[in-house]
């Protein structure tokens, strides 16, 4: 099985197009990363002065780390002049003063405004919310005892839970991380790229009919099949780690840092409901593999397709548009609150922060659960049937070949 399963990974993915479109799609990728960070990084020299990259990294090394009274006290005492000179709009515009840190008083405001003191006090007041999120929790928790609702009380307990003992200790440099975890675009070069290279898989046999001789051979039929499935499944993990250790070395490249790996997920202001209290780093893993999950599962969307086609031309449409169809669906869910619609869509995993960056339940069988769990055990359902459908379609083929070499052997 081994022999054959590399004969088809080499057959169907070892090829010059694909080797071709991989390198194309990674320099794309990259360059895409790059612009990213040159359109929206505030220590990017096209969205801020030169001097805003060089002075952050020398006032973190005095802000940087462990969250203090005296870093806060000292930061303030930088700060408030600033605003209060500020306020009014009055004071002088000029870009060469030199009693500022960036040659004018106004950027001076907003470079500690916007690196420093804004996420710094999200991250000093984080540990109250999350304190008053319990504490509502707990109270709930009474209440729907009280009234006798088992389910609002579950799920306000898995609430308390999720949310105690959570704080921010320590101030990190955490922007490379926020674009990361909503950057897409490697998903799509990465959807496209398996799309093409799969839907060759079992179409090419058919094309030169040699499907029908294939089922005569010991290595016909399912047995053929698996092969061309678990090649199908190495190639798109491989695939898919490749594109994500380019997206998070093309990220710290860029960004220069990825100081943040140990600081709690729900450091970043759009993951303050995160319902999972992982470090940055480990989410980024955590992302990558629900993303390979997700794509496994799209890959065998396509090959279920693909192999009810004779050409592969029309398969390749038939999964685009079905594609771009369950993105529509899944974009237009993003932020609503149908929790169970959002959850069905298993493309869910491949732009999986909106499992995680919100703390949201599903009502399974009057059970609150959290709804990454029902997401992966639907995306696992949608897997085991696209491989049982492509199962029974060797096998109904492989009785067919039986039946027609009987009755050819027949006299007449």
């Amino acid at each position: 099985m081994v022999r054959l399963v590399h004969f088809e990974f080499r057959k169907h993915f070892w090829k010059k197009s694909i080797v071709i479109g991989l390198v194309l799609f990674t320099l794309f990728n990259v360059a895409k990363i790059y612009s990213v960070y040159s359109s929206k990084s505030l220590l990017s020299e096209s969205q801020t002065s030169s001097a805003w990259k060089g002075l952050y990294w020398q006032m973190y090394e005095t802000f940087g780390g462990e969250i203090t009274a005296e870093k806060i006290k000292a930061l303030m005492k930088i700060y408030e002049p600033l605003e209060l000179a500020t306020a009014d709009l009055t004071a002088s515009t000029r870009s060469d003063n030199p009693d500022t840190y960036t040659g004018n008083v106004y950027e001076d405001y907003h470079f500690f405004a916007w690196c420093y003191v804004n996420p710094m006090k999200y991250a000093y007041m984080y540990k109250q919310m999350a304190d008053d999120i319990v504490k509502a929790a707990k109270n709930n928790m009474t209440f729907y005892q009280r009234v006798g609702n088992p389910y609002a009380y579950e799920m306000n307990a898995d609430l308390a839970s999720r949310f105690a003992g959570r704080e921010i200790p320590s101030f990190s440099y955490t922007e490379m991380f926020q674009y990361y975890v909503h950057y897409d675009f490697s998903v799509f070069l990465l959807l496209l790229l398996c799309m093409y290279s799969l839907m060759h898989v079992f179409v090419s046999e058919k094309e030169t009919e040699m499907d029908a001789l294939l089922m005569t051979t010991k290595a016909g039929g399912v047995k053929s099949t698996l092969a061309k499935l678990l090649a199908a499944i190495l190639f798109i993990i491989a695939l898919s780690g490749w594109f994500w250790i380019v997206d998070f070395i093309a990220f710290s490249f860029f960004f220069g840092s990825w100081e943040a790996f140990t600081t709690p997920v729900y450091a970043l202001e759009n993951f303050v409901n995160a319902s999972i209290g992982s470090s940055l780093g480990q989410y980024a893993l955590l992302s990558a593999a629900v993303k390979t999950m997700g794509m496994i599962v799209a890959g065998l969307l396509f090959l279920v397709i693909s192999s009810r086609c004779k050409n592969a031309l029309l398969p390749f449409i038939i999964s685009l548009t079905s594609a771009f169809g369950l993105i529509y669906a899944q974009e237009a869910m993003l932020g609503s609150g149908y929790v169970g619609l959002k959850v069905m869509n298993p493309f869910i995993l491949l732009v999986n922060r909106e499992l995680f960056r919100k703390t949201e339940y599903v009502n399974w069988f009057d059970q609150p659960l959290i709804s990454y769990i029902p997401a992966f055990l639907l995306a696992a359902a949608y897997a085991a049937g696209c491989i049982a459908l492509m199962f029974l379609a060797a096998r109904k083929n492989r009785l067919r070949s039986r039946g027609g070499s009987k009755h050819a052997g027949l006299p007449l």
